[in-house]
C-alpha cells in the first residue's frame, strides 16, 4: 500500500509542476501588476517558491564555524573518502584498465546487453559533461571564489570510486525483459540488493523514494538548468529571443529533445556516441587557444586555486562557504554518489559488473579534473573572475557622479568593470585590470554577482581573448545541453518505468512532461532553476547511500573477479579461455 502510494509521487511531482505552470496566469488576473508581466517572468514567478521549498528540505543545513552546511554535502564527501579508503584507491590504480576496458578488450557482442562500453560511457558522459562544466564552474567561483575549484576537482577524483561502485551495483543487479531490452539503475539494486540482505521492505521503500528523485532530478538538473544557460547564451550571442521570449527557443528545443527521446536509449546511445566526442573536441580546443595566449599566466592561476581554496582572509567561515560550492557544484557536474549513472551504464554488454564499474570511474576524471579545471582555468587567467558588473550600452566613465563631471573615457557593451559602490543613479566601477576608474549611469550596468555570473562569466572569458569565440562557445554550450538533455530523460524514462512498469501511456506522458520543463528552463531566472535542479537532483543522495554501504561486500566479490579475468586475458588467453578457467560459483 505505502509503495503504491510513494510511486504515484513519481507521476504527481512533475504533473503539478506543470499544473501550476499552466494555472499561473489564472492567479491574480485581476491585479494590474500581474497584467505587465511577461511570460518568462510569469514561468519564473511559479517556479520561485518551489525552489525555495525544495532547497529548504533537501539542503537542511547545520552550522559549522558561521556557515550552514548541508548535512547531504558531508555525506557525499564522507562517502568518497571512505569508499576510496575501502578499495584501496582504486580511481587510480585501475585507470588503465579502464582505458583497455572501454575498447572492448575483455567483452564480445555476444555478452548480454544492448550497447556498447563506450558507447555506455557516452551517453553517461553526455548527462554529466553538460552546462555543469560551463556555467556550474563559473556559478561555484562567483560565490565562492576560485578555492571553490579545488574542493570540485577533489570531489572528482573521490567520485571516481563513487562512480564505480553504484555503476558495479548497477550492471550486477540490472533486469533485462523478453524483449532483451534493459532496465537498472540505483532503484533496482536498492529493491534487489536489501531484500537479499533480509531487508525487503526497506529496500523498497528506498527503491521508490530514490526513483520519485530520479525523475525530478531529470526534470530539474538534466533539463531546465541545462536549458535555461543554453538559452541566456544564444540570447547574449546572437541578440535574439530577448524581452520575455526565451520560451520560444524553448519550444524549438523542445520539439528536437522530443523527436530523439521517443527512441529510447539505442537511439540516445547513437547520438551521444557521435555528440559527446565531437563537443568534447571544440570545448576543450576552445580552452587550449585561450590558455595557450595565457602559457605563462597558468602557474599562477593554478596558485592562485590552490591558495584560496585555504585562504582565511574572509575567516574560516569563508574557507568552508568556498568548500560548499566545490561540493555542491563538483557532485552537480559529475554526479557520483547519486546513483543515476547506473541507469545508463546497466545496459552495456559485459558478463562481469565491475567491467563497467571500471569504466565509470573515468566520468568524474573526463568531466571535472580535466573539463571543469580547463574552465576555471580560462576564467582565473583571464581575469574576467575579479569583475562582477558589465556594461550593457555605450556609455561614459566620468570622474564624479553627476553628468557635468569631467569624461574619463568612452565605455563600449565590451567593458567589464568591478562594483566598488552601487547607488540608485550612479555607480562607482572600475575597469577589469584596474586600467581606469570612475562614475557610470546606474542604467548603463548590468551586475553578474553570485548566481547572475552563469554561463556569461565564461562566455566573456573566452570573449576578451578573441571577440568571436562567444560563437564558438554557443554551439558547444547547444551541444552540451542538447545531449545531457536526452540522456536524462532517459534517466526518468527508466525511473518512470520502475514506478509504473510498462504502461506505455505514462511513459508517454512523462515525455511530453520533460518536453514542457524544455520550455519551463528557458524562461525562469537562473537562481530559481538551479535552487530547484540542485534541490530535486539532490533528493538522491540519501536511498543510494544507504544502499552503497549495504552492498559493499557484493562490489568488492565483483571486482576480484573481474580483475581476475582481465589479468588472464592480458596474460595472452582469449576471452573464451579465460571465462573457461573461471571457477565456478565465482
Amino acid at each position: 500500500m505505502i509503495g503504491r502510494l510513494l510511486s504515484r509521487l513519481g507521476f504527481l511531482l512533475p504533473s503539478l509542476l506543470v499544473l501550476s505552470f499552466l494555472t499561473a496566469p489564472l492567479l491574480g488576473a485581476d491585479e494590474a501588476p500581474v497584467e505587465e508581466l511577461s511570460m518568462d517572468e510569469r514561468i519564473d514567478g511559479v517556479l520561485g517558491p518551489l525552489a525555495t521549498f525544495a532547497d529548504m528540505v533537501v539542503f537542511y543545513s547545520i552550522p559549522i564555524f558561521g556557515q550552514q552546511v548541508p548535512i547531504v554535502l558531508l555525506l557525499l564527501a564522507g562517502t568518497g573518502i571512505f569508499l576510496t579508503l575501502f578499495f584501496k584507491f582504486i580511481n587510480f590504480r585501475a585507470f588503465g584498465l579502464a582505458l583497455r576496458t572501454v575498447r572492448g578488450k575483455y567483452s564480445t557482442d555476444s555478452d548480454p546487453g544492448q550497447i556498447t562500453h563506450f558507447q555506455a560511457l557516452s551517453t553517461a558522459l553526455s548527462a554529466t559533461v553538460g552546462l555543469g562544466n560551463i556555467a556550474g564552474v563559473a556559478v561555484a567561483i562567483g560565490i565562492g571564489g576560485p578555492g571553490a575549484v579545488f574542493w570540485m576537482v577533489i570531489m572528482g577524483l573521490l567520485g571516481m570510486t563513487s562512480k564505480f561502485t553504484e555503476c558495479t551495483l548497477g550492471v550486477a543487479y540490472r533486469d533485462i525483459d523478453e524483449d532483451g531490452r534493459v532496465h537498472g539503475g540505483a532503484m533496482r539494486y536498492l529493491e534487489k540488493g536489501l531484500k537479499e540482505h533480509g531487508f525487503p521492505v526497506l529496500g523498497k521503500v528506498l527503491a521508490i523514494i530514490f526513483a520519485v528523485a530520479c525523475v525530478g532530478g531529470a526534470l530539474g538538473a538534466g533539463n531546465m538548468f541545462q536549458m535555461n544557460q543554453s538559452a541566456e547564451q544564444v540570447s547574449e550571442t546572437f541578440g535574439i529571443f530577448q524581452d520575455g521570449q526565451s520560451w520560444i527557443f524553448g519550444l524549438i528545443v523542445a520539439a528536437m529533445v522530443g523527436a530523439v527521446i521517443i527512441g529510447g536509449i539505442v537511439w540516445i546511445a547513437r547520438v551521444t556516441a557521435i555528440l559527446v566526442p565531437f563537443m568534447t573536441i571544440i570545448y576543450v580546443l576552445a580552452c587550449m587557444i585561450v590558455l595557450g595566449g595565457y602559457l605563462s599566466d597558468i602557474p599562477a592561476a593554478l596558485g592562485t586555486i590552490v591558495k584560496e581554496a585555504f585562504s582565511l582572509e574572509a575567516g574560516v567561515g569563508g574557507l568552508v562557504g568556498g568548500l560548499i560550492q566545490g561540493i555542491k557544484r563538483g557532485v552537480f557536474s559529475n554526479e557520483a554518489g547519486l546513483g543515476s549513472a547506473a541507469i545508463a551504464h546497466a545496459p552495456v554488454k559485459t558478463r562481469r559488473p565491475a567491467s563497467e564499474g571500471v569504466v565509470a570511474l573515468l566520468e568524474p576524471f573526463i568531466d571535472t579534473v580535466v573539463i571543469c579545471l580547463m574552465t576555471s582555468l580560462v576564467i582565473v587567467t583571464t581575469g574576467v573572475w575579479t569583475v562582477d558588473a558589465n556594461v550593457n550600452q555605450e556609455s561614459v566613465l566620468r570622474e564624479a557622479p553627476n553628468v557635468a563631471a569631467a569624461a574619463v573615457r568612452e565605455l563600449t557593451d565590451q567593458d567589464l568593470v568591478h562594483v566598488v559602490e552601487a547607488g540608485e543613479e550612479w555607480v562607482e566601477v572600475e575597469l577589469k585590470d584596474g586600467v581606469a576608474s570612475g562614475f557610470v549611469a546606474a542604467e548603463a550596468i548590468t551586475e553578474r554577482t553570485g548566481w547572475s555570473g552563469g554561463i556569461w562569466l565564461t562566455s566573456r572569458s573566452f570573449g576578451s581573448v578573441i571577440p568571436w569565440f562567444p560563437y564558438v562557445l554557443t554551439v558547444a554550450v547547444f551541444l552540451f545541453a542538447f545531449s545531457t538533455m536526452i540522456s536524462w530523460s532517459y534517466y526518468g524514462e527508466q525511473a518512470m518505468y520502475y514506478l509504473f512498469g510498462g504502461n506505455n501511456g505514462v511513459i508517454m506522458a512523462y515525455k511530453l512532461v520533460f518536453c514542457v520543463c524544455v520550455v519551463l528552463g528557458a524562461a525562469a531566472s537562473l537562481k530559481n532553476v538551479l535552487m530547484l535542479s540542485d534541490a530535486l537532483y539532490f533528493a538522491m543522495v540519501a536511498p543510494n547511500l544507504i544502499g552503497l554501504y549495504f552492498l559493499l561486500p557484493r562490489v568488492r566479490k565483483e571486482l576480484k573477479r573481474f580483475l581476475i579475468f582481465s589479468k588472464r586475458v592480458d596474460e595472452g588467453a582469449s576471452i573464451a579461455e579465460a571465462d573457461a578457467a573461471e571457477e565456478p560459483g565465482a
